[in-house]
């Protein structure tokens, strides 16, 4: 098999396509948790100043105590859909780097495929047994990997899930 400048330059295209691809959902996400954490300052700085107004109008030390442990309850809440909007803007970059992984893969699968046929039809006799052999390691490689996939979203699944829980959990307190 010969590999045409054609052909190169066509991978080169689309290794070029897909990097920018991959770089415009890491600068999009990157980007939403800077708004993010640019928001949840600023709540926590008004928050401060209303807490202060509070704690200096406060009577005595048991009206103080009470300021106090009211804020608890909401700071905790408030950290946990932080937590979890910090982990929605995760998964969601996950996902679509994911897309991008999974199309690569599937190209260099059908790409590997059309080399071994090649490389079959030009391989001297005898040869059969090693080719063989290419082919099952690589089904068994895509095989492995389609475990691994499979199981990797499984994990996101079962994460999101307890996150769910865990924001329910705490809404219903």
């Amino acid at each position: 098999m010969t590999v045409k400048p054609e052909d190169f330059a066509a991978a080169q295209k689309a290794s070029i396509e897909t990097f920018f691809a991959i770089t415009n959902k890491a600068f999009e996400s990157i980007v939403k948790l800077t708004d993010l954490n640019i928001a949840t300052a600023k709540d926590a700085l008004a928050q401060a100043a209303e807490l202060s107004e509070k704690a200096l109008s406060a009577k005595d030390a048991q009206a103080f105590v009470a300021i106090a442990s009211g804020t608890a309850q909401p700071t905790a809440e408030k950290a946990l859909v932080y937590s979890k909007k910090v982990y929605e803007i995760s998964t969601s970059a996950q996902a679509e780097l994911n897309k991008f992984v999974e199309a690569q893969v599937a190209h260099n699968n059908k790409q590997v495929a059309q080399w071994i046929d090649d490389a079959s039809k030009n391989a001297p006799q005898g040869s059969e047994t090693a080719l063989a052999f290419v082919k099952s390691a690589v089904a068994n490689a895509n095989s492995a990997y389609d475990s691994l996939s499979k199981a990797a979203k499984q994990a996101v699944e079962m994460a999101e899930a307890n996150v769910e829980k865990a924001v329910k959990a705490t809404k219903a307190k």
